[in-house]
């Protein structure tokens, strides 16, 4: 009618939409997360994973915690560095003036081994002169302490006025003895920067004789035969000595502990910082892997003077602390090259992570054969240091301090009970299916071969 086609009628309308209804239904289905409705709310069903998963430790004071970890993730620091930090501030209140004394000095051989941490652990260079450095600084702070006796060491060199390197306050003369360790530090740290291995040992071997010999034998300085006498210094007009008999409730020895305790505590917080800084971390990139740091344009030679350097300064301070400590120069004995190896396996055998793991072992080996020799077992401190050194190398770079944390961790221990479960799983063939072999290439046809 009219050349115009007739309409579909009503029933084929419908038959087409039930067809092509039909074909949208054999399309495979989506991987969107199927949805449950209710009368109120539309829940989404979780996806099912079935790629690997990765087992992550639980975090510091996080739900699961024990009561330790709790307390350490709110307030930031170990409950453990604490109780030490607080059996230190209390010691003197309860020990004899004899062990107290005793305690200090084994807080001022943390001090330089604190300083062989930063050029050992992380600048991974080996320094044997750090006793022979911690010596000169405590000779020469103590020589630039002391009221001029008509003694006068002759600098070679250099022609200087009395004034200015004798008869000084305590500060002044402190900074003469750590400004000498750390140039001395720097000139050979110069020199070690074309050297590698057995030869910077070499070097600072060599460095450590050469103060024995010519510092070590000024009479003017180590005090000779003649007994010599540094002051102690004064705070705010406060002396810390005090006249016998002491009727204070700190003694002399008390006072010298609680200010040599807070260097300690400054030098920790500032390595602590220095550490976490950004030159902090390329130093220890610098001594993990040199080259990959040049890669990254990091120049080694300004951070491995700097680790020389650092480890100089706190060898000075060390030393600078020990000269009105001690009252009369120490022998010379004390800092000659084997109480370098003795200073040495502090930080090897505590690690190169942990400061309060380095500060804990200095203690017991200043401590140990004191308290041996109180039950008549004599220990020599270098065999305990000898020991210190084969443990350290067992261990491996984190030491005795990364043994202790690891067992008392909750992390840690995490994350060993993850790499055991991943072990025990692909040994028993649960793991992931292995990939397959890859085809071997083929050998390119030659010009010579070619069909013609």
């Amino acid at each position: 009618m009219n050349g115009l086609p007739a309409p579909f009628p009503e029933s084929s309308k419908r038959k087409e939409k039930m067809v092509m209804a039909q074909g949208k239904s054999k399309k495979p289905a989506s991987k969107e997360p199927k949805t449950t409705k209710t009368a109120h709310t539309t829940k989404v069903a979780p996806a099912k994973d079935t790629g690997p998963r990765i087992a992550v430790p639980p975090r510091v004071g996080g739900a699961g915690s024990n009561p330790v970890d709790k307390v350490h993730g709110f307030l930031g620091v170990h409950p453990g560095l604490l109780v030490l930090f607080a059996m230190l501030a209390i010691y003197p209140l309860i020990g004899t003036d004899s062990w107290v004394y005793n305690v200090t000095t084994g807080l001022v051989l943390a001090i330089s081994a604190l300083g062989l941490l930063v050029v050992v652990g992380w600048g991974r260079e080996i320094s044997l002169a750090q006793a022979g450095l911690t010596g000169a600084a405590c000779y020469i702070s103590g020589f630039a302490a002391r009221e001029f006796d008509g003694s006068v060491w002759d600098i070679p060199l250099v022609d200087l006025p009395r004034w200015m390197y004798t008869d000084l306050a305590f500060p002044l003369a402190m900074l003469w003895g750590i400004g000498f360790a750390v140039v001395v530090s720097v000139l050979v740290s110069l020199v070690a920067m074309r050297l590698s291995g057995v030869y910077v040992i070499v070097l600072t071997l060599s460095l450590q004789f050469l103060i024995e010999n010519s510092l070590f034998t000024e009479a003017a300085l180590t005090g000779g035969l003649s007994p010599l006498e540094t002051p102690r210094p004064e705070i705010l007009g406060a002396s810390l000595n005090c006249a016998q008999p002491c009727n204070a409730t700190l003694s002399a020895d008390d006072r010298m502990y609680y200010f040599i305790l807070a260097f300690l505590f400054v030098s920790m917080y500032f390595l602590h910082r220095f550490r976490h800084s950004r030159f902090g971390r390329s130093m220890i990139m610098v001594g993990v892997d040199p080259a990959a740091a040049a890669a990254v344009g990091v120049s080694p030679w300004k951070y491995k003077v700097a680790a020389f350097a650092i480890a100089g300064g706190f060898a000075g301070l060390g030393g600078a602390l020990l000269a009105p400590l001690y009252g009369t120069p120490p022998g010379v004995l004390e800092f000659n090259s084997f109480n370098s190896l003795f200073y040495l396996s502090i930080p090897i055998m505590a690690g190169f992570e942990s400061l309060t793991a380095v500060v804990a072992v200095a203690l017991l080996f200043r401590l140990a054969p004191l308290l041996l020799a109180e039950i008549d077992i004599e220990l020599n401190g270098y065999l305990l240091g000898g020991l210190g050194l084969a443990i350290g190398i067992l261990l491996g770079p984190r030491g005795a301090g990364g043994f202790v944390s690891d067992i008392f961790d909750t992390r840690a221990r995490a994350k060993r009970k993850a790499a055991r479960a991943q072990g025990r799983k692909s040994s028993t063939g649960g793991g992931a299916a292995p990939k397959p072999p890859r085809p071997e290439a083929k050998v390119p046809v030659t010009a010579g071969s070619e069909s013609k």
